[in-house]
């Protein structure tokens, strides 16, 4: 009787000890399970913020430096809104060889004489923008290596002699093909500007213009104004038809002195200097430093009018301050 009750105790006992050892698997299994699950959202999140899940821009720019008229525009795409943004660079830069005499000391590089300016400034300026783009939070660069050939206001230089124009729209148009951007953003072609940025302009404008409807992104065109400077009247560039504007004034703009941190002492102008502060060739340039208060936009006609709306909706997000007051 003992025995025959020992033993069933026994076995009994170990069944419970199967059953609960069994229950700790299942337990195990399911938390292993749950952190598996966690894990691949962070992965996907993650994904997500790198590839960019906000608006997908594509700015079109005749020079390393340029984007710096639409810099904290792009770095609240990126950084706040978490978009895309890519540089399509026409040229490297390397007439900008005449303000180069501090650059001088900082690269060790002969940079003031034209021929080893011409020679130095395309590595040069190249490694600037990547360093700029870092700060902007800029995802793919598309240097086309046309040339630089001198400061003027005249656009049918680079249009029609300069730059292999119809090597640049045939590479502008795979890529709008290939990356379906929301919106193209350019220097506004007004009369007083470069005429390589008038010129990129006007060959963003007509490569769009070339593409299907469901193709187009939005185009917009840009300027940098301080709060003090009168208004810039703007609706057409001379005879070209495809710079014309549905108004005047800028449509949208992005406010750089927008202020939040600690007592509101901190604004937007930060990340404009910053920026402006990797081109370190650009003398010229390294004088605007905390000049601008206002990303100003043009809307193009070439656009149609269904385009508005989308514009609007970015720009309100834009006005948006995603930074937490702290009292301390």
């Amino acid at each position: 009787m003992v025995r025959r009750e020992s033993a069933k105790l026994f076995t009994a006992v170990r069944i419970r000890s199967h059953a609960s050892y069994f229950n700790v698997i299942l337990i195990s299994m399911r938390n292993l399970i749950f952190l598996i699950l966690i894990f691949l959202l962070s992965a996907v999140c993650l994904k997500a913020q790198s590839t960019g899940v906000g608006p997908r821009v594509l700015v079109v720019i005749a020079h390393p430096d340029d984007e710096s008229t639409f810099s904290v525009t792009l770095y609240k795409i990126v950084k706040e809104q978490h978009g895309q943004v890519d540089l399509f660079v026409i040229t490297n830069g390397e007439a900008g060889f005449k303000y180069c005499t501090l650059a001088e000391q900082y690269y060790g590089v002969n940079l003031t004489d034209e021929k080893a300016g011409r020679t130095n400034l395309p590595r040069i300026r190249k490694k600037e923008l990547l360093n700029a783009g870092k700060i902007l939070g800029v995802s793919q660069y598309y240097f086309q290596d046309q040339a630089d050939a001198h400061y003027g206001l005249n656009e049918k230089g680079p249009l029609d002699s300069t730059w292999n124009t119809a090597l640049v729209k045939k590479h502008l148009t795979q890529l709008l093909k290939k990356k379906h951007y929301d919106f193209v953003f350019t220097l506004l072609p007004e009369p007083g500007t470069h005429g390589e940025h008038k010129a990129a302009a006007i060959l963003a404008l007509n490569t769009i213009a070339a593409l299907s409807f469901a193709e187009r992104p939005v185009i917009l065109g840009a300027i940098t104004q301080n709060k003090t400077d009168s208004t810039l009247k703007f609706n057409q560039y001379t005879s070209y038809r495809e710079t014309q504007t549905i108004t005047d004034t800028p449509l949208f703009e992005v406010d750089r002195t927008a202020s939040f941190s600690y007592k509101n002492r901190v604004n937007y102008k930060v990340i404009a200097n910053w920026e402006i502060a990797e081109h370190k060739s650009q003398g010229f340039t390294q004088m605007t430093m905390n000049d601008g208060d206002l990303e100003e936009f043009w809307y193009f006609k070439t656009n149609g009018t269904e385009g508005v709306v989308k514009c609007e909706n970015l720009f309100k997000l834009l006005r948006q301050i995603p930074y937490l007051s702290k009292v301390y």
